[in-house]
């Protein structure tokens, strides 16, 4: 069973995750967790799906997992209880979504101008309806044999210092944040000791507008963790934490192995709550 109450970082096949969001909804509520948040990364496919099956089994928060970079920096934000039916914020994924299935055909032509031969519509089968990323040509790359894993893919022919890499659509963390406050949710920085964020990166994300740190994450270390967690006591911001979950092989850790406390999620709602009530 798992240690804690929620999970706030969870993927579906709608992103770059392997499951369907009922799949998702039964891993769940077999880890014993009592609420998720599906944040796919720019994408809210998945959520109306789960929240359908899940029929009051397990809370479901609505969220998203935005892309954001500076330079070569990515900087993902998790948004929390954002309206997904917003036409402004769906309008605005679609045109993220039709720019990343455009870089990701450029990126597999490279290739194969290289003589990597993998086709493109392996990658499409991939991703299927998803939102078209690196890891889904990676793993085009994985099943042809040209590498073993998904971060060889990355380290020899995906990675931003690599000659078939193409460049992202350029969109600050302030704009993401602002985007996430427009439709209702409240914003937090995904996993911060992966864009290593112990540095001054994290302040500025904070004069940003971000309202949380994803403390509690497969990838921190312990001295991350509490580092991250006396930044948000020192600047009054949510703490949640979450699994990142993909599924095997896009990723090792399961529902239920990382995340927060009920805590957490009741301070999660109250901003929520306080947000709404602006409006």
């Amino acid at each position: 069973m798992a240690d804690f109450y929620a999970d706030l970082h969870i993927h579906t096949l709608y992103s770059d995750g392997v499951y369907s969001p009922r799949d998702i909804v039964d891993n769940s509520i077999k880890s014993g967790i009592f609420v998720i948040a599906i944040a796919d990364h720019d994408s809210v496919s998945g959520i109306d799906e789960a929240i359908e099956y899940a029929k009051n089994r397990i809370e479901i928060i609505p969220a998203v997992e935005l892309s954001s970079n500076i330079g070569s920096c990515d900087i993902h934000i998790l948004g929390y209880y954002i309206d997904h039916h917003s036409s402004d914020f769906l309008n605005y994924l679609e045109e993220f979504k039709k720019y990343r299935f455009i870089r990701a055909k450029k990126i597999v032509e490279k290739l194969c101008r290289a003589g990597i031969e993998i086709d493109f519509e392996q990658v499409k089968q991939i991703a299927k309806n998803s939102v078209m990323g690196r890891p889904h040509i990676a793993e085009a790359l994985m099943e042809t044999g040209y590498v073993r894993s998904i971060s060889e893919a990355f380290s020899r022919y995906l990675g931003y210092h690599c000659p078939y890499y193409e460049p992202k659509k350029e969109i600050s963390p302030k704009a993401a944040i602002e985007k996430i406050k427009k439709c209702g949710g409240i914003p937090v920085v995904a996993h911060p000791g992966m864009i290593g964020a112990d540095s001054g990166l994290l302040y500025k994300l904070i004069s940003d507008g971000i309202l949380g740190i994803e403390v509690w994450h497969p990838e921190h270390t312990q001295r991350q963790e509490d580092d991250f967690y006396e930044i948000a006591m020192k600047h009054d911001l949510l703490m949640t934490g979450g699994s990142d979950f993909h599924g095997y092989p896009r990723g090792h850790c399961k529902i239920g192995e990382y995340g927060c406390s009920k805590s957490e999620v009741v301070y999660l709602k109250e901003l929520a709550c306080k947000k709404t009530a602006q409006h």
